[in-house]
């Protein structure tokens, strides 16, 4: 019966020692004057729970511990950098008579639970103590300042202290933001009308990292400035000029020739794809131009084609030239059927170098060999050649081309198949042009 009360007394005297023991680590030794956590590894702990457990570095920890592998019920040891002889077993706030209190941290604690537990804020408390990051080690002593809503009361004292600065003055320099989820310095910065540099400035930030619920002090610009966020100004391409107090706004002639452009009225008999045709257009460009949804025209129907307007030949001028040229013809030719263009024997050939570019387009068949050119006319034969690849291939020009963000600084539009014939490797290339003018085929 004696044993058996002994045996019993001693189990319970066990537990109430091991209860008193804190519950996240068997022990701390002394390590060179600071404090070494000894610990016994829980089912499912890993290196970086426990490091988080403890505030430590998991490398530090892993260093330590010679990077063994964990077990259920391994002692590991964790270095911190908590002075040893620093009481720990309290975490009740202890006042003194500077202004502030103590608090030691406990498990899960961080700076924003703490700055919101007490009623200040992150950054009063990081000056206070100096720290220049948001990491905290259980066992840590933090000076918490006080303030009118803290729930540890400042002791009365004889000596005089710095009285603070009204909040009257405060509200009337800057105001306070409190970072919400997906917050950042620039966003605040646009939504206040200030700089990046000007809130880490005033809120001593070292970095541009944040924490949601931060409370970030942003300068007023004006009254109304605080009251509401600025909004940035629309920018505008004017020169302002300042002349006393008066402002003036001179605008500045920059903007670029309008495209020229003329009216056609659609005739009996007309259609989209004849009127085209004759002003060596696309229907793309026509329908375009115009906002037309389909290809179907109303005679008396006003029409915008972008371009020189062709001039009028004069019936008497025409029947001249065709004179000159049936006489030459007769003079030169016994058969004038057998003439052929210049261009055909090399003569007049012209030659142009610059950018292509194939596109899209409904109107243009990508399986068949056509282009658009900026002057050669409707019907005429260029040859493309590719200098990368040093193949070439013939197309027919089958209209002109209208100036975009597509076919911007280029020198002629192509399908899909006038490409492929060359080599071409990206949507715009460099290419050779050869072909022969306009006056050569008559």
């Amino acid at each position: 019966m004696l044993k058996r009360y002994i045996l019993i007394s001693a189990l319970l005297s066990s537990a109430s020692a091991f209860a008193s023991k804190p519950l996240d680590s068997i022990g701390v030794e002394n390590n060179n004057g600071k404090k070494l956590i000894v610990h016994k590894v829980d089912p499912k702990e890993s290196y970086y729970s426990i490091s988080r457990k403890y505030n430590v570095n998991v490398k530090d920890i892993q260093s330590y511990n010679n990077n063994a592998s964990l077990q259920i019920g391994l002692i590991i040891k964790i270095p911190t950098e908590i002075p040893f002889n620093e009481k720990t077993n309290n975490n009740a706030p202890t006042s003194n008579n500077a202004g502030f209190f103590n608090y030691t941290v406990v498990a899960k604690d961080n700076l924003n639970l703490i700055a919101e537990k007490f009623a200040t804020t992150i950054e009063d408390i990081k000056k206070l103590n100096g720290l220049s990051g948001n990491n905290l080690q259980i066992g840590q002593t933090l000076k918490v300042p006080f303030t009118k809503t803290n729930n540890v009361q400042a002791p009365v004292v004889a000596t005089k202290t710095p009285e603070p600065a009204p909040t009257t003055t405060l509200s009337t320099t800057v105001t306070e933001h409190t970072v919400k989820p997906k917050e950042y310095l620039g966003v605040i910065a646009k939504e206040y009308g200030v700089t990046v540099e000007e809130l880490k400035s005033l809120n001593n930030l070292s970095s541009n990292n944040l924490q949601i619920g931060q409370v970030l002090k942003i300068p007023a610009k004006s009254a109304s400035s605080e009251a509401t966020p600025s909004t940035p100004p629309v920018e505008s391409k004017t020169t302002e000029t300042k002349v006393a107090e008066n402002r003036v706004t001179v605008p500045v002639s920059t903007a670029v020739k309008p495209e020229s452009s003329f009216e056609h009225v659609v005739a009996n008999g007309e259609t989209i794809y004849s009127i085209a045709q004759k002003y060596q257009l696309t229907t793309y460009q026509i329908k375009t131009a115009n906002n037309l949804n389909s290809n179907d025209l109303v005679v008396g129907q006003k029409l915008v084609i972008k371009g020189e307007k062709p001039a009028a030949v004069s019936p008497n001028t025409t029947s001249t030239e065709d004179d000159g040229d049936s006489t030459d013809n007769s003079n030169t030719l016994k058969n004038p059927a057998l003439k052929r263009p210049a261009a055909v024997y090399g003569l007049n050939k012209i030659e142009e170098k610059g950018t292509a570019v194939w596109i899209s387009d409904p109107d243009l068949d990508p399986n068949k060999m056509l282009i658009l050119h900026r002057t050669a006319p409707i019907g005429t034969v260029i040859q493309i050649t590719n200098p990368m690849t040093n193949r070439s291939t013939f197309a027919k020009v089958v209209g002109k081309f209208t100036e975009n963000e597509t076919t911007k600084d280029v020198i002629i539009v192509m399908t899909k198949a006038v490409a492929d014939a060359v080599g071409a490797l990206d949507k715009r290339f460099f290419c050779n042009l050869s072909y022969g003018p306009k006056d050569n085929e008559k």
